[in-house]
């Protein structure tokens, strides 16, 4: 009996002791997604002797030999194409790209071309205006004799057959000298308006100049002149 019992307890204190973790299972470890490698980028290459030699296609820049410009629609000048060449060779610039800049040329042109005139009329409506302000700042033609003066002016005008009127295809039109005058601003001038002061003064009915249409002139005999009580 005895060692029976001896026998189950032992039994009994093997089946209760806990299992060491060495002796659990392995844990099981999750399985990942195979990674996809990611297609190589094509490229135009050619293999030589397992070495890979990347083709190059770019165009050659920095200036030609000879510049072969064009634009489409205008004949260019030779003479400014041989002016611009030097300053194409000195920026470096490709045929092409001294193409490109060909388009701009009229555009520039023409905007120095619209500056130029607007300051000629500038300066000649400054100018208009510069001789008007002389003209009545002075004391003998202008100020308060402004009006006398542009009634004498226009009489001289007239007595010359500068008239304000009378010509052009419809017979309304001033004279082209008088009209000229009025275009250009010279008919502010001080100088030209007493000039034509002094011409109406003289075409008055008692000045010295002749004046348009006076009538039939009478021969007077040099005796009669002499003598005019003789009868």
């Amino acid at each position: 009996m005895t060692d029976e019992t001896a026998v189950t307890e032992s039994t009994t204190q093997t089946n209760d002791t806990p299992v060491s973790q060495t002796d659990a299972p392995p844990a099981t470890v999750p399985e990942t997604a195979p990674t996809e490698t990611a297609p190589a980028a094509e490229t135009d290459a050619t293999v030589l002797g397992g070495e890979t030699v990347e083709e190059t296609t770019e165009a050659p820049v920095g200036p030609p030999e000879k510049y072969e410009l064009a634009l489409e629609g205008i004949e260019l000048d030779v003479g400014l194409v041989a002016e611009a060449e030097p300053i194409f060779r000195e920026l470096g610039l490709s045929n092409d790209q001294a193409n490109a800049l060909l388009p701009l040329a009229p555009k520039l042109m023409e905007q120095a071309q619209q500056a130029s005139l607007q300051a000629m009329l500038d300066a000649g409506a400054q100018q208009r205006k510069d001789w008007l302000d002389a003209f009545n700042a002075d004391p003998e033609i202008g100020g308060g004799k402004r009006s006398e003066t542009e009634h004498l002016a226009a009489k001289g005008l007239d007595a010359l057959g500068f008239k304000n009127t009378g010509f052009g295809d419809d017979g309304k039109s001033p004279h082209p000298f008088r009209q000229a005058l009025n275009e250009t601003g010279f008919g502010n001038h001080p100088d030209m308006i007493r000039a034509f002061r002094a011409i109406g003064q003289m075409a008055g009915e008692d000045g010295l100049f002749a004046r348009e249409n006076p009538g039939v002139r009478e021969e007077v005999p040099a005796w009669k002149a002499m003598y005019p009580d003789d009868k």
